[in-house]
């Protein structure tokens, strides 16, 4: 222990050394876990707090995305007279008479062409280059799209989906190398869906993007031409894009869904590609969503949950108006509000959501 010496001299006798010693204040270990305790118990209150405002930043930039991509659609409207289609449809074999293109065994009745929405609008988000490396009069998973349909791009990209960036939608396994497609986080609007809340097991009434693709209501189908003039609903009164990420589907409690050999969500930017097992299925969830079930509220059962809106925000999921808007929706929203926002021609009468 540290110490300070003196030197003390009594008359009559020689200096001698006295030493002194000081104690010096420090914490107890019980004083120390106390603080310790205590640090943590801010850090605990903080971090919650850190952790919203971090969301709410990827929010805000996800919205901002959205934006963009609402611009794009109206720039390509305008210099078209039309929106988009949701996607591009060729049955294989008219496809295969009128191009002599080399339909694949088993694949007649699958489509060959598939392009989205997303392509169509590349020029318009400073994307031309890409979108003239694609061919467009070829089949999406032609090898001569191989690296346009593989290519990310941030403004189809939520920052607040952990699933997405740097994934890869895949849909033939089986080939060389596999035929898989760039991951998104956005997916335009198809309109009204049923029959499967209504009368689960029995698929004669289902109305769906992907059991009937031409029966739409929405702006965004197969081979879709819509103008203003066809939004008699009002364009601040229609969905264009939502949200849906590419995990696993889940159901309310959080527990999964999805059937074993479709767990997640299959989203993606450049096309909706026909299934190898199903040919006549032109997957048109992969680009497109119906509103079936409220936004993040995928059915029990799990049929038809890939269908849906599935954002990455807790409680609620953002929309991109055909007025170019950005709107934030509740998860709880009305079902029948919600898909009447869906329909652009349906005359119901909107109050407040």
């Amino acid at each position: 222990m540290p110490h300070q010496e003196f030197l003390s001299r009594s008359p009559g006798l020689s200096a001698r050394r006295v030493v002194t010693r000081r104690n010096i204040a420090g914490f107890t270990l019980v004083e120390l876990l106390v603080v310790i305790a205590i640090i943590g118990i801010l850090i605990g209150m903080l971090l919650p707090a850190v952790q919203m405002v971090r969301e709410a930043a990827r929010r805000t930039a996800c919205k901002n995305n959205m934006r963009q991509l609402g611009l794009a659609l109206h720039n390509y409207e305008s210099a078209l007279q039309r929106f988009p289609p949701g996607y591009a449809y060729a049955l294989g074999s008219q496809y295969a008479a009128q191009t002599g293109y080399q339909v694949s065994n088993g694949l007649a009745d699958a489509n060959h062409l598939g392009h989205a929405w997303g392509m169509y609008i590349l020029p318009f988000i400073e994307q031309q280059n890409l979108y003239d490396m694609a061919d467009m009069d070829l089949p999406v998973f032609d090898p001569a799209n191989m690296f346009a349909r593989e290519t990310e791009l941030n403004v189809f990209l939520c920052p607040s989906d952990p699933y997405s960036e740097g994934n890869f939608v895949v849909r033939d396994d089986t080939s060389n190398p596999f035929e898989q497609y760039a991951a998104a986080s956005y997916c335009a609007n198809w309109g009204p869906a049923s029959g499967v809340l209504e009368t689960s097991g029995n698929l004669s009434d289902d109305i769906n993007l992907d059991a009937t693709p031409d029966s739409s209501v929405g702006p965004f189908y197969r081979n879709s031409k819509t103008k203003f003039r066809d939004i008699t609903d009002g364009t601040s009164s229609t969905f264009a894009i939502g949200e849906r990420h590419n995990g696993p589907i889940l159901d309310s409690t959080g527990s999964p869904i999805g059937v074993g050999s479709h767990p997640n969500f299959e989203n993606a930017w450049f096309a909706a590609v026909r299934d190898i097992d199903a040919p006549d299925d032109d997957h048109g969830h992969m680009v497109l969503f119906d509103t079936e079930f409220t936004p993040n509220n995928p059915p029990a059962t799990g049929i038809g949950a890939d269908r849906g809106v599935a954002a990455p925000h807790s409680g609620l999921a953002q929309f991109v108006l055909m007025d170019g808007s950005v709107q934030t929706i509740s998860e709880n929203i009305n079902l029948n509000v919600y898909r009447a926002l869906s329909s652009m021609r349906g005359g119901e009468v909107i109050g407040e959501y």
